[in-house]
């Protein structure tokens, strides 16, 4: 029997795997291609990859006590920032490690989470749906993921690359 904790992270693992399978159809694309849709400039993949690996490290281990990552780039990529990123991006190779290093540590980290744990207060006091509790900020973090996935599937569209 899975506990509650055990069960979030296989809800993260399967989010990742739709994220992993709309993006490895972009993978040999422009990964800076950012569409504008009705005047609105749309973020590119290379965001959204390295936009994932800052939110989950955020929100999966800062927040809930785990064991984060510090990387220089973070702040190019977070909620709020600007939309193409850092001025001088990284290397998209050191992006994708960071992206699953991160996503590794978490899925780790959240299974090992007691029940009291997952009802304490988030570090951050984020709240989410109303509720600040740790599970909260993990269910929000598995939307998220759907949320940005969902942006994958669009660039996807817009190239022309069949995603069915």
């Amino acid at each position: 029997m899975s506990t509650e904790a055990q069960t979030l992270a296989t809800a993260m693992a399967r989010a990742r795997e739709a994220t992993h399978y709309y993006f490895n159809k972009l993978k040999d694309t422009d990964l800076h291609f950012a569409p504008q849709a009705n005047g609105v400039t749309l973020h590119s993949a290379f965001w959204l990859v390295a936009h994932l690996a800052v939110s989950e490290n955020g929100l999966l281990l800062f927040a809930t006590g785990g064991p984060g990552i510090k990387f220089s780039w973070a702040k190019h990529y977070t909620k709020g920032s600007a939309m193409h990123g850092a001025p001088e991006p990284p290397p998209f190779s050191e992006v994708w490690e960071m992206f699953n290093t991160v996503h590794d540590r978490a899925l780790q980290h959240v299974a090992s989470l007691t029940a009291e744990q997952l009802d304490a207060p988030n570090l951050t006091g984020t709240r989410f749906g109303g509720q600040e509790q740790v599970r909260d900020v993990i269910m929000g973090a598995i939307r998220h993921e759907g949320y940005h996935c969902g942006q994958l599937g669009w660039l996807c569209r817009m190239q022309g690359i069949t995603t069915f």
